[in-house]
């Protein structure tokens, strides 16, 4: 009777199922309800409004402590404009040091016209410093189809440079010229003696320069061993002076022989520096 008996009040299964829902239900419920309110009071900006209340009153707190800014320095500023670099900066002497957001500042200052890099720090003995690197001309750049810009030596254009004012910088032609010119560059300063005459420099079929003189001839240059091309040209040119000659062009694409072609459309090898100069003298 006493086994009869315990079998009746067993518990059917749908009611230790739900005891057992019950029960888990109770131990997840206060942690949902704690992100609930989490969430709720995220969303409404109430953590924001404390956060930056919070900040508020220390910034004050430390400005009363003597945490102001005294002086701004700016170093290696030349071509940016001061005005608009300090409607950036936008701080007043006196101002908590702490509230000076210098990731924003910076941030601003670096996408300047003539900016290339820029440090903004804050020091604690009341200093902003503002340290820039400024991008320098080094080319014009003659954009097919469209006007001249002035690029630095990274390829990049400055975009409120006029070309107007850097009548000294070389002039670069072609598609693309202005990714290749850095090195062309080089070897025109490795010597010195042809600079004077070059005018224009031209990127042809995007793999080998011309030199455009200002008597207007066209030099030819290889596509490879460019640097042994001008040195043959600068021997040749103080020997002869072949690029006071008027020529139309001068081809120095082959290693053995220069070819030039004078105004009438005629062209000639040149083998040797004595061929050069009896063509020269009839």
């Amino acid at each position: 009777m006493a086994r009869k008996k315990k079998a009746t009040q067993r518990q059917p299964l749908w009611e230790r199922t739900l005891e057992r829902f019950v029960n888990v239900f109770k131990r997840l419920l206060i942690p949902a309800l704690v992100i609930w309110m989490i969430g709720w009071l995220w969303l409404g900006g109430v953590f924001q409004s404390t956060q930056d209340m919070i900040w508020n009153q220390f910034i004050g707190w430390s400005a009363n402590q003597g945490f102001v800014v005294v002086d701004v320095i700016i170093e290696g500023r030349h071509k940016t404009d001061i005005n608009a670099l300090q409607s950036i900066l936008n701080i007043q002497k006196g101002d908590p040091i702490l509230s000076v957001d210098i990731g924003t500042i910076q941030q601003k200052i670096n996408d300047m016209p003539w900016v290339k890099t820029v440090k903004v720090s804050r020091h604690y003995n009341g200093l902003i410093m503002v340290q820039l690197t400024e991008r320098m001309p080094f080319v014009i750049w003659a954009r097919p189809g469209r006007d001249h810009v002035v690029i630095d030596m990274d390829g990049d254009v400055i975009k409120r440079a006029d070309p107007k004012k850097y009548k000294n910088l070389l002039v670069v032609r072609g598609v693309n010229a202005k990714n290749h010119v850095v090195s062309l560059l080089e070897m025109i300063m490795a010597e010195p003696d042809l600079k004077p005459y070059i005018e224009v420099v031209e990127w042809i079929g995007d793999r080998r320069w011309d030199i455009i003189t200002y008597q207007k001839t066209r030099v030819l240059l290889p596509q490879d061993d460019v640097g042994h091309a001008f040195a043959r040209l600068a021997k040749i040119n103080r020997d002869t002076q072949i690029l006071n000659q008027g020529y139309q062009s001068i081809d120095l694409r082959a290693n053995d022989r220069i070819i030039v072609e004078t105004k009438r459309g005629k062209t000639q090898d040149i083998m040797n520096l004595s061929s050069l100069t009896k063509m020269n003298s009839i």
